[in-house]
């Protein structure tokens, strides 16, 4: 028997099943302002589009800083990925291009698993 690998990592994020807790998303810009809020409609869309239940914030470097390990992915630019520790629980995705739809949705699906 087969077992999806990827569906069992979503599991819990997939908006079909009920009384799940959604992706927690940070959208990190430097003063989480201008860049971060696109970078959050962008990021719901693609959630959206994948079938994923998630709550994705805004927010600043300061701010975003203290939150690696109580969510699950930190986006933000490939400038600023190296600023924050990897060693926690948040995924960090640096994209090069963050008006780039496309190329967030990648980097999005890669850090899912999918």
């Amino acid at each position: 028997m087969e077992i999806n690998l990827t569906y069992v990592s979503l599991f819990p994020y997939l908006k079909k099943e009920k009384n799940m807790n959604p992706l927690k998303i940070v959208a990190a810009c430097g003063n989480g302002m201008g860049t971060s809020m696109l970078i959050k409609l962008k990021v719901q869309k693609i959630a959206k589009e994948l079938g994923l239940e998630a709550s994705v914030e805004a927010l600043s470097m300061g701010q975003s800083k203290g939150m690696t390990n109580s969510v699950d992915i930190i986006i933000t630019s490939i400038h600023l990925a190296p600023e924050f520790r990897t060693d926690q629980k948040a995924k960090i995705i640096g994209v090069k291009n963050l008006m780039n739809e496309a190329e967030i949705k990648e980097a999005f699906k890669k850090a899912l698993g999918l």
